[in-house]
């Protein structure tokens, strides 16, 4: 029997380095993108008021990799390894990998997430144990929704009052369901 399936603690696109999560990144993780309100339209949290916030969420992804189904990283930029501009989140249930993701504003339209989610995305996929891909977004958040297809995600359903997103409303949203499966 296989080892359950793990993210790599640190791996390396093209262009960018992709890593578990530090305590020590909460202050770049609050200024680059968790006090940014465009950044943060589409998650599931408010943006951050102060960074305390920050330094007790950034404490808990950490951690989260102690366990089997939370997997946190940060993405750099290769040649700026100290930069963070982003992150992406795998979570393990089974045979199914679930991934969210963020850039940081300064590097939307540059093909960070849909180069970092398709490398993450082949990685899960090539584990014995792992047989489904999946990402969810809203229904108006068509960047999101174009980084799953770049990262050869197929769109699966459309789910009704499925996503919160406290940022855009207090009630469920609805979201499209993409996956890549083996």
């Amino acid at each position: 029997m296989n080892a359950p399936y793990r993210p790599p603690e640190e791996f390396t696109t093209e262009r960018f380095l992709v890593r578990r999560i530090r305590p020590c990144d909460a202050a770049a993780i609050f200024v680059g993108w968790a006090t940014d309100p465009d950044v943060t339209k589409y998650l599931t949290w408010r943006p951050h008021v102060d960074l305390a916030e920050t330094k007790e969420a950034t404490a808990q992804f950490h951690s989260d990799w102690d366990g089997t189904s939370s997997f946190p990283a940060v993405v750099c930029p290769l040649n700026a390894r100290g930069e963070l501009i982003g992150s992406i989140h795998a979570r393990v249930s089974g045979s199914k990998v679930s991934y969210g993701w963020l850039v940081r504003k300064d590097h939307w339209g540059q093909g960070v997430a849909s180069e970092v989610a398709r490398s993450a995305i082949m990685h899960a996929l090539s584990h014995p144990q792992i047989f489904r891909t999946e990402a969810a977004c809203d229904i108006d958040n068509v960047a999101s929704a174009r980084v799953m297809q770049n990262a050869g995600m197929t769109r699966d359903a459309l789910l009704r009052r499925y996503l919160s997103h406290p940022n855009l409303s207090n009630e469920p949203r609805d979201g499209f369901l993409y996956s890549r499966v083996r």
